[in-house]
């Protein structure tokens, strides 16, 4: 076993170690379930952020690790350059689609007095909804075409 895969095993059983830990103290720490206790509302706040916490670390070193991959390789890099183009194409045709109208429904006008609704935000949440209906009418356009493709290869 190489010296950075040694390193990687300590540290995850390490953290499966702590993990384990809290999750069997807040266990323990509960008297009853009608009437936790104020300590095991704390230790479940506590192990509510610990798992924030681990998250966030396994987010980061994917994120890492992702962009190592890309600059590493040519290629890969100019593959996740045209899917970075091709995405701000669609946003861009979403946002184009995109009507700044603020919608009529039952209640629209408390959303309209606190600020949440407004017409910049009318306008992403259409942007929002055009770009699913992009997404899934290309991904529907292309299960079909690869389907089509496979039965003509028979």
């Amino acid at each position: 076993m190489d010296k950075s895969r040694k390193i990687t095993t300590i540290v995850l059983w390490v953290l499966m170690i702590i993990s384990i830990a809290f999750f069997v103290y807040m266990f323990v720490s509960i008297d009853s379930e009608t009437d936790p206790s104020a300590k095991a509302v704390e230790l479940i706040t506590l192990n509510i952020n610990w798992a924030i916490i681990l998250f966030a670390i396994g987010a980061v070193i994917i994120l890492v690790f992702s962009l190592l991959q890309v600059f590493g390789d040519k290629s890969k890099l100019i593959n996740s350059a045209v899917f970075l183009v091709l995405f701000a194409a669609i946003i861009g045709i979403g946002y184009a689609l995109a009507s700044s109208d603020i919608p009529n429904f039952f209640g629209v006008d408390k959303f309209i007095a606190n600020g949440t609704v407004n017409e910049t935000i009318s306008r992403w949440i259409g942007t929002g909804l055009h770009v699913t209906y992009i997404l899934l009418g290309g991904a529907f356009l292309s299960i079909i075409g690869f389907s089509t493709v496979k039965l003509f290869k028979r």
